[in-house]
């Protein structure tokens, strides 16, 4: 927590290697394109601020990135598909935004080596959650407090719950935790 205050200059994708860390302070305004052109960026934490808008695709080609936190905010619009191309992330967090939409499908192409931890609970996301993620073995996944349904996805949750490490906080949260349930 620094204290910082005000829009985060474009400029800073002009960095060639750059561990971002602006969280816990009263940024605003929206997140730069630009800071998808940080060659090297192996992480950005933009979490705890006030940033609105949409979140940018080109976020999608930090791809030696291993944490993205962009938590905590009041971003809005929908997940950038781009972020399936982030093969060396561990970390997306999320959570607590207004991000609305499906959850892309790319999202299962987060294949890691290590467990891979997505939360993207408390937010506004709907219809039903792709199938893909079953690819995400070794994963913790929160999606409690959206307005997903499960039609037809009992085969999807019995192979989810059978794959994950960590299944039953991933999946009971879906039942118990504002989703809608409609097997």
């Amino acid at each position: 927590n620094n204290q910082l205050s005000g829009n985060i200059p474009p400029e800073l994708g002009n960095l060639l290697y750059a561990f971002l860390d602006f969280s816990n302070n009263q940024l605003t305004g929206s997140i730069p394109q630009q800071l998808g052109n940080i060659i090297d960026g192996t992480g950005l934490d933009l979490s705890y601020n006030q940033l609105t808008d949409t979140i940018p695709s080109s976020l999608g080609n930090l791809r030696y990135a291993n944490a993205l936190y962009l938590n905590n905010n009041q971003l809005t619009g929908n997940i950038p598909a781009s972020f399936g191309s982030l093969k060396n992330l561990d970390s997306l967090r999320l959570q607590y935004n207004q991000l609305t939409g499906s959850i892309p499908a790319t999202l299962g192409n987060l294949i890691a080596t290590s467990k891979i931890n997505i939360n993207l609970s408390n937010n506004q996301l709907s219809d039903t959650v792709p199938s893909s993620l079953e690819n995400l073995t070794y994963a913790y996944t929160s999606l409690e407090n959206n307005e997903f349904t499960f039609d037809g996805m009992e085969g999807f949750a019995q192979k989810f719950l059978l794959a994950c490490d960590y299944a039953p906080q991933a999946i009971i949260p879906l039942h118990r935790n504002g989703n809608i349930l409609s097997v």
